[in-house]
């Protein structure tokens, strides 16, 4: 019992924050969220690097600091978040065409590894011109809206909460 408490306090927080980055959440918060962990698993590293050392304690201290860096590299880079986004191009470029085609499209869908909720397209809109690019929204909070938008990381003109770039046309907001 006392090993498998072990591995899940090792083995917890990444796999955590990758689920929690591929939700997507909004960067904010998977950053604090990660923090928290980060102290945790440094807690946990300081005590056991202040007890003697035996085999499975050294085998112990040395997947703790792996998941120690895997839980700075996904605060740091985000990087499940970029490699799910990175399996997903083709299906995003796929519905910027259709969209760009004039082809009304029916959500929730799935586009790649993500669930969208509401598609906003650009150009005249209801009763106004509509400026921005393509908005396809993961989360339909009445605060803010948070999802990935087809534009110039120079041309986010939202009320932003956070903002990660994906690459040279799309980027991840949240709005305030």
């Amino acid at each position: 019992m006392k090993r498998l408490l072990a591995w899940i306090a090792v083995s917890l927080p990444p796999t955590l924050l990758i689920l929690l980055a591929l939700k997507p959440l909004e960067v904010n918060s998977l950053r604090f969220i990660g923090l928290l962990f980060f102290v945790a698993l440094s807690i946990l590293l300081w005590v056991q690097m202040a007890t003697p050392a035996t085999e499975s304690k050294k085998r112990f201290r040395q997947l703790t600091v792996a998941s120690l860096i895997t839980v700075a590299s996904i605060v740091a880079f985000n990087w499940p978040l970029k490699a799910a986004y990175s399996l997903s191009r083709p299906a995003f470029n796929h519905v910027a065409e259709q969209v760009e085609s004039g082809k009304t499209l029916s959500t929730p869908r799935r586009v790649g590894w993500f669930r969208i909720q509401q598609i906003e397209a650009p150009g005249p809109a209801e009763n106004q011109i509509d400026e921005h690019g393509l908005r396809l929204w993961t989360n339909l909070h009445p605060n803010g809206k948070t999802g990935f938008v087809q534009s110039r990381p120079d041309d986010l003109s939202f009320n932003l909460w956070s903002y990660f770039r994906l690459d040279d046309t799309w980027q991840f907001i949240s709005e305030d």
